[in-house]
């Protein structure tokens, strides 16, 4: 019988049983490679997700400072300003000055439309900056709003004190003077403008006081004047009636009656017929 010349199988060493081949490896490569892949897919969709978020919340931020803007700038407190002239504010400046703040275009509204994480950071940033332009032209409007009321109210001020200088003794009751000297001391605008119609009424009042006794005066003066002229020429009438009867002087009298002349010592007759005389 032959035998069969046989090399037994190579042992492994211990502790290696269960470590796979080369060719076994490979499906655990692309799992693991698959794995990762997917990993990155979702660490980096999270990350793009909260870039997002960030950008959603500055855009809201800014159309908030836009929608405030835009409240301010058809408030009452602007539009009573931007109708206010020159004439009615002590420095004119402040209308110019508030003619600009109005003038600031209104930026548009920025969108996060990006795909990625850079789009929408750069997205948010131009967000956050339009944000803080914003608020500060709603602040230098704001300024200027002020600035032009308080102009305005420093006119009428000073035209009240003005008002409340002119017209010492000059209205009939004093009492509205002293409201409005008051009402200027606190710079009370609607005090002053009550004040102002009193004074105004007062002196108005004594104009037309002052006035109706000065005509009464003129008038009385002008009667006594007639009066006067009228006994005058009636004192002239009666004297040339007590005159026209008979006149005396040193030399004699004469006088004259019924067509009849006398002078002196002599009588001269009348034209009636004839005439006489005696030395």
């Amino acid at each position: 019988m032959e035998e069969k010349n046989t090399v037994p199988a190579a042992i492994p060493p211990a502790g290696t049983e269960d470590i796979p081949t080369r060719k076994d490896r490979r499906p655990i490569i692309i799992a693991v490679a698959a794995g990762g892949v997917c990993g990155y897919r979702v660490y980096e969709n999270h990350r793009v997700s909260l870039a997002r978020q960030a950008c959603a919340s500055a855009v809201a931020d800014q159309s908030k400072a836009v929608k405030s803007y835009k409240a301010l700038l058809n408030a009452d407190a602007t539009t009573a300003a931007l109708k206010t002239d020159a004439t009615s504010v002590k420095d004119a400046k402040t209308l110019d000055a508030l003619k600009q703040a109005v003038g600031v275009e209104t930026p548009g509204m920025v969108r996060c439309d990006a795909s990625d994480k850079t789009g929408l950071d750069e997205a948010a940033a131009k967000a956050d900056k339009t944000t803080k332009g914003v608020k500060a032209d709603a602040k230098t409007l704001e300024s200027a709003v002020r600035a032009v009321e308080s102009s305005k109210l420093d006119k009428t001020v000073a035209d009240a004190d003005g008002l409340y200088s002119s017209t010492d003794g000059k209205v009939q009751d004093e009492k509205t003077r002293e409201a409005l000297r008051q009402a200027i001391a606190k710079r009370d605008a609607d005090a002053i403008a009550k004040a102002v119609k009193a004074v105004n009424d007062s002196k108005a009042a004594k104009d037309r006081a002052d006035a109706e006794a000065a005509a009464k005066a003129q008038a009385e003066q002008e009667a006594a004047a007639q009066a006067a002229v009228a006994q005058q020429a009636q004192q002239q009438a009666q004297a040339q009636r007590s005159y026209s009867y008979g006149s005396y002087s040193s030399g004699g009298w004469s006088g004259s009656a019924g067509g009849q002349s006398y002078s002196g010592g002599s009588y001269s007759g009348g034209s009636q017929g004839g005439s006489s005389s005696n030395a």
